[in-house]
């Protein structure tokens, strides 16, 4: 039985295969900008703070989030995506630069901007977020040159993830391209969608999404169990992938594959793991490395579902560590006494 393996020293075992996997991201490349401010009154012209500049901050986002929580795990990673050909492209560019991110598989596009998304933090606390960017697919011949700048590289990885944000990068012409050229190769593809893509998901090896994702792709409403049940059984034929695993906030995961549905509650206690940037590329990161290093999806699963809790927990310009990872694995041998599973056919 699958679920038997999943055990806190196999888990901190397989941890330990992380080290230098070699992952190729494939997707959304977005800056995130933060915008401190420090209320001092309501401003006289309206009923809003009016404040103080403090300070501002950028970090990688999207796919390029996800990348910068592989490479704090040990990963060797691989960037394809697309940027625009101005100073945030320039900046992100020099982000992967610096962590040692290959990134020959990157497109620059004079015609679309680097898409950027402006947090306004009023007194430490979220209050706008404002996007610039392009949302439209990219044309085909940008999408080629992206599939032909992925293709030398899909030989050479240990696992590739197609990261959707709805942003144009990511289009059905190139996850076909991607699924296809990994098929060839016999690689493992965990694939994380948004919404406008999602059924174009067909094929990957693993699918890693949210419940409001899946939702919005079968068009079924979360009712109670009968109708996430299912939710991921209609998701699971769609796709034609070996597993699906859906994220549920502070109800934890649950995974649906050919056999079983199994419901892993979250580690922490009931709490929002997706109340902070950064969450879910740590839980899609991690999930991708497990698979990556000879895991099982359930294994992938407990691990995931450990990130999120971790990376809940740290700064956002804090990236997850392995040894943040340990520490909670340590603490799982009731988490695992909680997990719950059924047949998928009753």
């Amino acid at each position: 039985m699958p679920l038997e393996t999943v055990d806190r020293e196999r888990l901190k075992a397989l941890l330990h295969q992380f080290q230098g996997r070699r992952i190729l991201v494939v997707g959304d490349l977005i800056v995130s900008r933060f915008v401190e401010v420090a209320a001092r009154k309501l401003a006289r012209e309206a009923p809003v703070p009016a404040g103080d500049y403090v300070g501002e901050t950028f970090l990688p986002g999207g796919a390029a989030s996800l990348t910068r929580e592989l490479v704090s795990l040990g990963a060797s990673v691989s960037i394809v995506g697309l940027t625009g050909n101005d100073e945030y492209g320039t900046w992100l560019k020099s982000e992967f630069s610096r962590a040692g991110v290959t990134q020959s598989g990157i497109v620059s596009d004079p015609t679309r901007p680097t898409p950027l998304r402006t947090w306004i933090m009023v007194n430490t606390f979220h209050t706008l977020r404002i996007d610039r960017e392009d949302r439209h697919d990219v044309p085909l011949a940008t999408a080629k040159r992206l599939l032909e700048g992925a293709e030398p590289q899909v030989g050479d990885a240990d696992c590739i993830i197609i990261s959707d944000y709805d942003r144009g990068s990511v289009t059905s012409y190139l996850i076909g391209g991607i699924v296809s050229l990994a098929h060839a190769k016999g690689k493992i593809v965990v694939g994380q969608p948004k919404m406008h893509h999602y059924l174009d998901f067909s094929g990957v090896t693993y699918v890693k999404s949210n419940l409001g994702e899946a939702a919005h792709a079968t068009g079924m409403a979360m009712v109670n169990d009968t109708s996430l049940r299912n939710m991921g059984v209609n998701l699971l034929s769609r796709l034609d992938c070996k597993a699906i695993l859906i994220t549920r906030g502070e109800e934890g995961v649950t995974l649906f594959d050919k056999e079983n549905v199994t419901l892993f509650p979250p580690t922490g206690g009931r709490k929002n793991l997706f109340s902070k940037v950064g969450v879910r590329d740590a839980m899609t990161g991690v999930f991708a490395l497990a698979v990556a290093s000879g895991g099982n999806a359930y294994q992938a699963a407990v691990l995931s579902n450990v990130a999120g809790q971790a990376r809940s927990d740290l700064p956002r310009a804090v990236t997850l560590s392995l040894h943040d990872l340990e520490t909670r694995t340590e603490q799982t041998d009731d988490f695992v006494r909680r997990i719950v599973q059924a047949p998928v056919r009753r």
